[in-house]
């Protein structure tokens, strides 16, 4: 019997198949886009400063702080190829599509500012902008298959429009308003996905 158990043994042993240790990524793709969502919501965050009302300045250089040191957090994460190897930009029809939204966006923000500063109304110009810059995350995060981005660019833009209508309401103004408001869903988006961008990979994956 003892015998029987010991080959049994061997048996289940030698048709095991190894296993790689497991290595802790991030998806390189969200870590980018989060980075610059980063830098973004530092200026947001410091454009709201322009007319913020009084007790908003501490919670708004605050967020500023947190963008920055999310920015440093996902630097690192970068530097120290905690992250999946390959981007989406590598597809040909991926930077042609992206280029072209941001090719719009940036058209739409210039026009749109054009024509507020042509009928007296530069103030809305960060509504209009932060609406223009939600807008095209929207099929950006179709481009790159990222769910959290579109959702992100959906809020930016409702941010943009209850900012505007503080605006007309004359409750803040619509700098102070949008420039809180975007910084706070950037740096949303940045620290989610910092806090759930782990993925497990077998080593070596990270290259």
């Amino acid at each position: 019997m003892v015998g029987i158990s010991e080959h049994r043994s061997n048996q289940l042993s030698d048709s095991s198949v190894p296993v790689a240790p497991i290595a802790a990524l991030w998806d390189r793709g969200e870590v980018i886009g989060a980075a610059v969502l980063a830098v973004a919501g530092i200026a947001w965050f410091g454009w709201a400063q322009q007319d913020p009302p009084a007790p908003w300045v501490p919670y708004l250089v605050a967020g500023s702080v947190i963008s920055a040191l999310l920015l440093v957090a996902l630097v690192v994460l970068l530097v120290r190829r905690l992250t999946t190897t390959g981007s989406p930009m590598a597809d040909p029809r991926v930077r042609r599509r992206y280029w072209l939204t941001v090719a719009v966006e940036v058209v739409l923000i210039v026009v749109g500012n054009l024509l507020l500063a042509a009928v007296g109304h530069q103030a809305y110009d960060a509504a209009w902008t932060l609406f223009v810059v939600g807008v095209h995350f929207i099929p950006l995060g179709r481009v790159f298959h990222a769910r959290g981005l579109a959702l992100t660019g959906v809020v930016a833009a409702l941010v943009a429009v209850a900012a505007a209508c503080l605006g007309l309401a004359g409750a803040v103004s619509p700098s102070a308003a949008a420039g809180a408001g975007a910084g706070v869903v950037f740096i949303g988006y940045a620290g989610w996905v910092l806090a759930r961008g782990r993925r497990p990979a077998r080593t070596g994956d990270a290259g």
